[in-house]
């Protein structure tokens, strides 16, 4: 076998505002990041989402390798990842998901349904990998951690993590939504929760109402739907027989999640967060906007006892005759002016490229579309005919962080399965305006911007060569360890 050498990729450091610890949820006019609303002098009582502890400000956030060792064996594709201090030491650690390595592929059809011949992919399903940090950003992979005692153990496709401390002793949990990989009807989830002796235990069989649950969960989010100071869970359903759109695992302040039907519409993306300042949740919704069974894209409102009525409704504004394929869906305050603005990752139709919608939230339930910022685009006579195309490209999660310092929001976007949009950058330039940093262009380090010298088409060439190589070695391997 030939030998290959790869350059070595260094950790992108970006410094952060504010010395709170991660667990903490500012009120102050300064934290544009939470959900919550702002007050000058009052402390008010809000529910909580998911996207505050994501996109925690005063957490050190750099840029994790792409794929860890053993993450490159542990899984087939995806490595997803959540940043967060598990430990409590101080220090921002990392948490990947993934997809499960089958030893039965055989692409049918359009999409990831018929990766396995059409059926259930078989094999051994991973774990998450956790890899523990320290002060110089140096990731120690920690296996020992994470317990899961079930016969069938593991993710068969990981696609959420919802982080969250959902028994409350003080440290993180993590709900993981597994969509399955072979097949759309869906897989059952796994709940790992924190132990006094420090690893986090897979907790399903005693702390879920329904713990062998199956469901096509495409979208999930954590948040205090009901404002009872817990954090809950809502996922997507799309078996259609069931006449369920959203289910919500209801916390009853112990970590044990109580599954029951809460409204909604069939949908793709989903995420909590109050977009009306009410003090509750609400539900914001992608559509597969090219399939008129899940074609509703905007948000359902919470009645504030954490339902969400399908009549209680805004529609926002869709791109349906090119980007109608919605993956994912954030939001910021992305003006300063104290309400959150909704970010939309789009794409193509079979996944064929992909771009980012921002939509400005006015107040009083109105929104204005600032309209499609391309990231990715393949040429206009392109027809695709799988989701596995040469031009697949989607952005998985959207993040928030001041990353230039000049005390606006801006977006940091990650892609596992596209080193072209993994690391892109919007920078916020005020009034809904902003640049797009590729990778390949521009870094951040220490909160600078720093933009390259231009990339000549033989640099791009070289770079692609090295890539196209590097799969090949990986496709080598897989091959030779029989996978």
């Amino acid at each position: 076998m030939k030998k290959l050498t790869i350059p070595l990729t260094l950790l992108i450091s970006i410094s952060l505002i504010g010395t709170a610890s991660a667990l903490t949820f500012s009120n102050s006019s300064n934290n544009n990041n939470s959900s919550s609303k702002s007050t000058q002098s009052t402390k008010v009582d809000v529910a909580v989402a998911g996207i505050s502890i994501e996109n925690d400000p005063n957490l050190e956030f750099f840029k994790p390798p792409q794929k860890p060792y053993p993450t490159g064996k542990l899984y087939w594709f995806g490595y997803k990842w959540q940043m967060a201090d598990f430990n409590k030491d101080g220090y921002s650690d990392v948490l990947y998901i993934g997809v499960m390595n089958p030893n039965n592929v055989e692409w049918t059809g359009e999409d990831t349904s018929g990766l396995c011949g059409g059926g259930k992919c078989k094999g051994k399903k991973p774990l998450p990998s956790l890899y523990l940090g320290d002060a110089n950003n140096k990731l120690t992979y920690s296996p020992e951690l994470l317990i899961d005692n079930r016969e069938d153990s593991g993710m068969s496709l990981g696609y959420r993590a919802l982080v969250a401390d959902y028994n409350k002793d003080d440290i993180l949990d993590f709900y993981i939504a597994d969509t399955a990989v072979g097949t759309h009807n869906g897989f059952r989830d796994s709940y790992f929760l924190s132990q006094p002796n420090g690893t986090w235990l897979e907790s399903s069989e005693t702390h879920l109402s329904h713990s062998n649950f199956e469901v096509f969960d495409h979208g999930g989010a954590t948040g205090d739907i009901d404002n009872d100071g817990d954090m809950d869970v809502v996922i997507t359903e799309l078996k259609w027989k069931t006449g369920t759109a959203l289910w919500c695992l209801i916390n009853d302040g112990t970590g044990y999640l109580n599954k029951r039907k809460c409204g909604g519409i069939f949908s793709f993306a989903l995420e909590l967060a109050d977009m009306d300042g009410d003090g509750d949740l609400d539900v914001l919704l992608g559509a597969h906007e090219f399939e008129k069974s899940t074609d509703f894209t905007g948000i359902v409102w919470n009645d504030g006892r954490g339902n969400f009525n399908k009549h209680n409704k805004t529609r926002l504004p869709q791109h349906k005759k090119k980007w109608g394929a919605v993956p994912e869906v954030s939001v910021a305050d992305l003006d300063n002016d104290g309400d959150l603005d909704i970010v939309y990752s789009r794409a193509g139709k079979l996944y064929v490229g992909t771009a980012i919608q921002i939509i400005e939230n006015l107040g009083k339930k109105k929104f204005k579309d600032h309209g499609i910022f391309p990231l990715v685009e393949a040429p206009d006579d392109y027809i695709a005919t799988h989701e596995g195309n040469e031009w697949n490209d989607f952005i998985e999660d959207i993040r928030f962080r001041d990353l230039d310092k000049d005390g606006d929001i801006d977006l940091y976007l990650s892609s596992s399965m596209s080193r072209k949009t993994d690391g892109v950058v919007l920078l916020n330039h005020g009034d809904f305006t902003f640049e797009i940093l590729h990778p390949y262009v521009a870094k951040i380090v220490d909160g600078i911007i720093v933009t390259k010298a231009p990339v000549s088409e033989e640099q791009k060439a070289e770079e692609q060569s090295l890539e196209d190589e590097l799969a090949a070695l990986e496709a080598e391997l897989a091959a030779e360890s029989g996978q």
